[in-house]
């Protein structure tokens, strides 16, 4: 007879356990919080998304197929050796990406798996090993499968949270000594989902360009009770112009917000070597019999 995996915990750690479980975070600010949205503040929320992401000129970005970069990314303290998506707490790795999809490879380029290179095609995981052939496997590693989807959006964000459904003006709000014009962009509807992120971005009123953005953490790779309560903070920092776009090539990732020592964070990229369209496409694309899903979630059969 199988054992239920519960009956070796206390009944209040199994009842705290499911409710943490249940809860979900809200970043939602006072604003967005009354509702129905009003006309005027989804129409400025669509007004400042799109000015920034033209000030950023990723409006350019479609006209790419793919971009590459390699880069140091860091993980400290207790958290970032439990949360870390490679297997390193600092690692020197070399990503591709088709614009706008999800299929992607990251190479290691030092550390325990130095020369192996993964990848997600449609969903689909695969993985290469030095000296051997490359192959799908049955089962996803959960914390490189999203690590990959996640740093590609955090590159993509502006241009992908403005095709959002959801996007209202969420106010103003001071954040390091300066104040931002707030946007909140979500799925389907404003209050919290157990499957759908929340995001705030924070735009520059004068540069126009996205400095931070808040988001919770639907998906946890950890599977811990509470995953669902997580947020964070990404800090977008040294931009750099690639072919028009402006590139953040400092990306630090704050738990539960960021910290007035921005030197505190959870885990941080540094980007070097940025380049669009320098390699074949086709590389992404090892499996030429795997339908094409672009952006979607769903994997094909």
């Amino acid at each position: 007879m199988m054992t239920n995996r519960f009956t070796a915990f206390p009944p209040m750690f199994i009842a705290l356990a499911l409710l943490l479980s249940s809860c979900l975070s809200d970043i939602r600010s006072d604003l967005v919080r009354q509702e129905p949205l009003k006309a005027t503040h989804v129409a400025k929320g669509k007004h400042l998304l799109t000015e920034a992401w033209k000030a950023q000129g990723l409006d350019k970005l479609s006209a790419h197929e793919v971009y590459s970069f390699e880069g140091v990314d860091v993980w400290k303290g207790l958290l970032g050796k439990t949360g870390k998506v490679w297997p390193d707490n600092e690692s020197r790795l070399s990503f591709k990406y088709a614009v706008g999809t999800f299929d992607s490879q990251v190479s290691f380029l030092d550390g325990k798996r130095k020369g192996t290179t993964a990848g997600l095609q449609s969903w689909r995981y695969y993985e290469q090993e030095p000296g051997s052939t490359l192959n799908f496997l049955d089962k996803n590693n959960e914390r490189i499968t999203f690590g990959l989807a996640a740093y590609q959006y955090f590159v993509e964000m502006v241009d992908r949270l403005r095709k959002a459904p959801i996007i209202q003006y969420a106010g103003m709000e001071e954040l390091h000594n300066k104040e931002y014009e707030t946007v909140f962009v979500t799925w389907k509807q404003t209050k919290p989902s157990k499957d759908l992120d929340q995001y705030i971005v924070y735009i520059d009123p004068q540069s126009k360009q996205v400095d931070f953005v808040k988001f919770t953490i639907r998906e946890n790779y950890l599977h811990a009770p509470g995953g669902k309560m997580t947020w964070g903070m990404i800090h977008y920092d040294d931009f750099r112009s690639i072919d028009g776009i402006r590139i953040p090539h400092r990306q630090s990732l704050y738990s539960f917000g960021v910290k007035k020592d921005l030197e505190k964070y959870l885990h941080r990229m540094e980007i070097e070597n940025f380049s669009f369209d320098s390699f074949d496409k086709n590389i992404l694309y090892p499996d030429p019999d795997i339908q094409s899903i672009g952006n979607s979630k769903q994997v094909s059969d």
